[in-house]
């Protein structure tokens, strides 16, 4: 049972666990933030990065956008592992984690402005928030242990 709970919450109060939230979103950005191929032969990169963003995108778009939702579900996940749950009610306004996540969300598809032969996208946008909804969602069943004893 003590690993399922270090599942739900860090194994101590320490702030030193943002580190996993934070190392998630790092890789998270540069997961989503890599130019198409065309635009890595361009800028004369390293074949290996060339060779990561071709196979990223040899996928069809709709598996592409589908991708989104388990990464920004376990995105939500950890910062509700280390903010704690949220709560469906009128604290949902003044709950950090959930700001977090929902911005991010949005962020993180806008930002695809900035990255060559990219743009943001609905459907990702969609993906993001709808993988963070689930993955806040699912936290909090588990924190109030309704999953956890089945």
């Amino acid at each position: 049972m003590n690993k399922i709970k270090y599942f739900i919450a860090p194994p101590s109060k320490s702030t030193c666990w943002i580190v996993v939230p934070i190392s998630y979103l790092l890789f998270l950005q540069l997961l989503t933030g890599i130019p198409q191929p065309i635009s890595l032969e361009e800028m004369n990169v390293d074949e290996i990065w060339l060779s990561f963003s071709e196979e990223i995108f040899s996928y069809p778009f709709w598996l592409q956008d589908l991708s989104h939702l388990p990464l920004f579900f376990v995105f939500a996940w950890l910062w509700g592992w280390y903010l704690g749950p949220v709560t469906i009610s009128k604290k949902l306004i003044k709950n950090r984690c959930f700001h977090i996540c929902w911005l991010y969300a949005c962020f993180n598809e806008l930002t695809q402005f900035l990255v060559p032969m990219r743009f943001p996208s609905a459907g990702d946008l969609f993906m993001n928030l709808l993988g963070v909804i689930l993955g806040l969602t699912f936290h909090s069943l588990c924190s109030s242990r309704k999953i956890i004893h089945m």
